[in-house]
């Protein structure tokens, strides 16, 4: 594979501020990933911790949660594939006017509504982002925004240093800020799939529909481009 064209076309387009910020963001990305590689053996594991992996379950059990910027994730292994050993699910917890709903240490999460899914990522069994993809409403609950809101969301994805997950934050708070145009472009695309099949409650709730849009990547490619227009413009 090579680098998504869309991405090249961001960042063709992309003023040098924003061409280095998300530089930076990729970079530290690719640093913690190399960080928990070393400490854990790979991203999965430091989630995992060596124990048999059961179809459908979250790993760490009671998933990472950052309480002050409403962030959320959790590992799990559930499809049969050739490049797919599991996926992360990334969540932002939101009230149903889409404000930011704020999050006490200790305060049942539940209480209202399970977090709004924001995407997807497939993971290779050596821990190598392979693929983006989104779901339906059904799949994993929550309330349901457009991908103008949605996206907006994921701007606003951030983890902070959560005990024992620190360095998985780090590359998951980076890599979302890379893949942020292809992210826009997948909700984009789940919403036009929805809007062909007419009045959007059914749709919602029709188990035929699960996978509502995806995409294969290539991290190493990816970051390769990003470095290489950087280095035109000199920065």
């Amino acid at each position: 594979m090579s680098a998504h064209p869309s991405l090249q076309r961001h960042w063709r387009g992309a003023p040098d501020e924003l061409l280095a910020a998300e530089l930076s963001a990729a970079r530290d990305s690719v640093a913690a990933f190399a960080d928990v590689t070393q400490a854990s053996g790979s991203l999965l594991q430091s989630w995992i911790g060596g124990r048999e992996v059961v179809e459908y379950e979250h790993y760490p059990h009671d998933d990472v949660v950052d309480l002050r910027h409403g962030s959320q994730f959790y590992y799990h292994a559930h499809r049969d594939g050739d490049r797919e050993h599991g996926h992360l699910h990334l969540f932002w917890h939101a009230t149903a006017s889409g404000r930011r709903r704020y999050l006490r240490d200790g305060a049942a999460r539940w209480q209202r509504t399970a977090p709004t899914h924001l995407f997807a990522i497939s993971l290779d069994s050596r821990g190598l982002p392979v693929g983006l993809f989104t779901v339906n409403r059904w799949v994993t609950d929550g309330h349901w925004f457009d991908a103008a809101t949605v996206s907006a969301f994921v701007a606003r994805f951030e983890l902070g240093a959560i005990a024992g997950h620190e360095a998985s934050c780090r590359w998951l708070t980076g890599f979302v800020r890379l893949y942020g145009p292809l992210v826009r472009e997948l909700l984009v695309r789940r919403d036009r799939r929805l809007a062909r099949r007419g009045e959007l409650a059914p749709a919602l709730a029709d188990p035929q529909l699960e996978v509502l849009s995806r995409m294969a990547i290539d991290w190493s490619a990816d970051l390769d481009a990003l470095e290489a227009e950087a280095a035109r413009r000199g920065l």
